[in-house]
């Protein structure tokens, strides 16, 4: 499954890089982020393992992110795989010249049981999600 989600946020583009990539602001707008522990490689680079902990509900899961590409401030490409899923998001960033930033997330998502059927019903689903993160992220960041 692969989806696009655009938003614009009122800050300049260095800044929202700035706060996205770090792991520490990720538990100030990201619901239910436990933890994060390196795995392999320098962290911050391409190529460099983290492990994310999160909680929902009673459920406690991780997921494995690698830094796939960064061409910062420009983009920022991380992989996801937890036991449900693997992900590839591309984060786009674009100055608009306004002291706003264009943020621009192409997602290709494979899922497997529960997920896949969600995927099969209601598509949908998974770009409001997306959309509900970035919006998370950027009231966090806007203020």
């Amino acid at each position: 499954m692969k989806y696009s989600v655009e938003m614009e946020l009122k800050l300049h583009r260095d800044r929202v890089v700035e706060l996205l990539t770090s792991h520490e602001n990720r538990k100030r707008w990201q619901t239910g982020f436990k933890a994060y522990v390196p795995i392999d490689g320098e962290p911050g680079t391409i190529g460099a393992t983290t492990r994310l902990t999160f909680q929902v509900g009673e459920q406690e899961f991780d997921m494995v992110e690698t830094i796939l590409a960064k061409e910062l401030p420009d983009m920022y490409c991380v992989s996801y795989v937890s036991s449900q899923s693997a992900s590839i998001s591309k984060n786009s960033f674009t100055d608009t010249g306004y002291g706003t930033t264009n943020w621009r997330v192409d997602m290709q998502m494979k899922v497997s049981g529960f997920y896949k059927i969600l995927a099969f019903l209601q598509p949908k689903t998974f770009h409001a999600q997306t959309e509900a993160l970035m919006r998370s992220f950027a009231d966090y960041a806007e203020n």
